[in-house]
């Protein structure tokens, strides 16, 4: 039945980010799971914040790559041998095994490597149901806040392919470049929203930074535009300005969290839309970091500094 023991990344107080790679039990499996013996990972800065708070010992990671070492045994998921991309909403993805419901497992396929895949489950079903949250955006104008991380750069190229008009906001001009390919209205330097505001109305703002920015954005919505804020660049406090957004109509400012959407949708089923526009050359990852799995402290530290845009990647043995 394969070895009882396994090495994972844990909490490790101490340690540079907490992270460190201990000797663990190997993961049970239902039958209604797949073991996957992991090649790639990518890390999110939700989950690195939460290693600075959970208890030592403690397993992490929702992003994983590999190759199914024992399918599910009741054929829920894909044959053994097969290469996978999966989320883990237990967070045990950082582990050379992990046992995943078949349902948040997906096909990589041909020419999508495992490092490509490794960054689709946050950060590409955060951009995809964060989007699909909107109707009719075919020619409508989409603003992406901080469009050079990970989640902004994969809901750019999405919206794109949605038929909108979109429009992508980053902090320093240099980051432009990143979108070089992807046929964006505009890429808009812009630190307080101010500029963004003079491009509206919009009828979605996808929002990673929050703070005041995300307050001037609700007030440059269509009569019937949503913004959806989904994480918290900047400060978890947003002014509203309520008059404004009830004049919109139906206008509104939505709260999104993957785990609540993935219950709507599993996340296999988006992994697998995601993974075919992947592997038609239809969207592209942005790593900037690949790194052996030993160096997961110092990769977490530099995440949480924002020291590079996009994904950070680990690989396995």
């Amino acid at each position: 039945m394969g070895s009882k023991t396994m090495q994972a990344v844990v909490v490790t107080p101490g340690a540079p980010g907490n992270l460190g790679i201990a000797e663990i039990a190997a993961p049970t499996q239902d039958s209604d799971a797949t073991l996957v013996r992991t090649r790639a990972v990518s890390l999110n800065r939700g989950e690195v914040k939460r290693a600075q708070v959970m208890e030592a010992g403690a397993q992490i990671g929702w992003d994983l790559a590999g190759i199914v070492e024992r399918a599910a045994a009741d054929g829920s998921g894909p044959p053994g041998g097969a290469r996978v991309v999966g989320f883990s909403p237990a967070m045990q993805g950082w582990a050379q095994l992990v046992a995943v419901k078949s349902r948040q497992l997906a096909v990589i396929p041909e020419g999508v490597s495992f490092e490509d895949a490794a960054t689709l489950p946050v950060a590409g079903l955060t951009a995809l149901y964060g989007l699909e949250r909107c109707a009719r955006l075919l020619g409508a104008k989409v603003v992406v806040t901080g469009a050079r991380g990970g989640v902004g750069f994969f809901a750019c190229q999405l919206a794109v392919n949605m038929g909108a008009r979109v429009f992508a906001q980053v902090r320093a001009t240099e980051h432009a470049a990143l979108f070089e390919g992807i046929a964006l209205e505009q890429v808009v330097t812009d630190s307080t929203g101010d500029g963004l505001a003079e491009l509206g109305p919009f009828r979605l703002v996808l929002d990673g930074v929050g703070g005041p920015m995300l307050g001037r954005l609700t007030r440059c919505l269509e009569d019937d535009g949503q913004a959806i804020a989904y994480g918290v660049s900047d400060t978890d406090m947003t002014e509203v300005a309520i008059r404004e957004l009830m004049f919109t109509g139906s206008g509104r400012l939505e709260g999104f969290h993957l785990y609540r959407e993935s219950e709507i949708e599993s996340a296999g089923s988006g992994l697998a839309r995601l993974m075919h526009l992947a592997g038609q050359r239809k969207l592209r990852t942005l790593i900037s970091r690949v790194d052996d799995w030993s160096a997961v402290g110092a990769v977490a530290t530099a995440l949480t500094q924002r020291a590079y845009p996009g994904k950070a990647v680990l690989t396995l043995p």
